[in-house]
């Protein structure tokens, strides 16, 4: 007869505790033991999250109220109310100079101010939001507003310079930009310059809408259209009227 396989156990091994029960056993004592730095510790974690959510909805409710005073803003400056507009977007960009809506609303209250006639701050204005931009569609439309308000205020170099500045930037003032450039310096006195940059823009543009304007400013100056400057060329433009920042 086979002997049994079964083994008798012990008092001694009955009385030893289970593995399972000695890890519960340990980590009781470890939250016992550490209860205070736990407490803290997820009182830390709770508060921070607190923080993080309060400065999501924060800055969200932010965002709102930015975009909607500029919109409200931007409609005043559509209807003409150029007051009221220069204050909105005057508000917005001091709230707010580091954030994209504030430098925009920089670049809308210049046309407020151009609006309003009140050239030097439309200068100041557009000055500053060069300096700060990165975005060539908004450079090119900034400095060709430049262009205009210097020539509002009759210092055609300057003028000059910005529109020279503009007709280099991407974007789209570039071809009106350029006949800004022939247009002050024929104001400024200097028709062999004017020539030139209307040759040169008609030889680059030949399909240009502004065609017209070209041959007609031509013909005033007493020239023929004939494009001896170079394809896209434009006058040189004196060092100190091109840079726009300086006045």
């Amino acid at each position: 007869m086979p002997s049994s396989t079964h083994r008798k156990v012990t008092r001694k091994e009955l009385k030893q505790p289970d593995e399972f029960e000695t890890l519960l056993d340990d980590i009781g004592a470890f939250f016992v033991e550490n209860l205070q730095q736990i407490l803290i510790a997820s009182g830390i974690i709770l508060a921070l999250g607190a923080i993080v959510v309060s400065i999501y909805f924060y800055e969200r409710h932010r965002d709102e109220a930015a975009g909607s005073n500029f919109y409200s803003a931007l409609q005043q400056l559509r209807d003409n109310n150029y007051k009221a507009a220069a204050t909105g977007f005057e508000a917005l960009a001091d709230a707010e100079p580091g954030r994209r809506i504030g430098r925009l609303a920089r670049f809308y209250l210049a046309s407020a101010y151009i609006g309003e006639d009140d050239l030097l701050k439309a200068r100041d204005t557009l000055v500053q939001f060069v300096a700060e931009e990165h975005d060539p569609l908004y450079t090119n439309l900034a400095l060709a507003n430049l262009g205009v308000v210097y020539e509002r205020m009759g210092d055609y170099r300057k003028a000059a310079g910005a529109y020279g500045q503009a007709a280099s930037v991407p974007g789209p003032e570039q071809q009106r930009a350029e006949l800004g450039v022939a247009r002050v310096l024929a104001k400024a006195g200097d028709k062999a310059g004017a020539v030139a940059a209307y040759r040169g823009f008609l030889a680059a543009h030949p399909f240009a809408q502004q065609r017209s304007d070209a041959l007609e400013s031509l013909a005033k100056l007493g020239v023929q259209p004939e494009a001896s400057a170079p394809a896209g060329s434009l006058p040189m433009i004196p060092a100190t009227a091109s840079a726009p920042g300086k006045h």
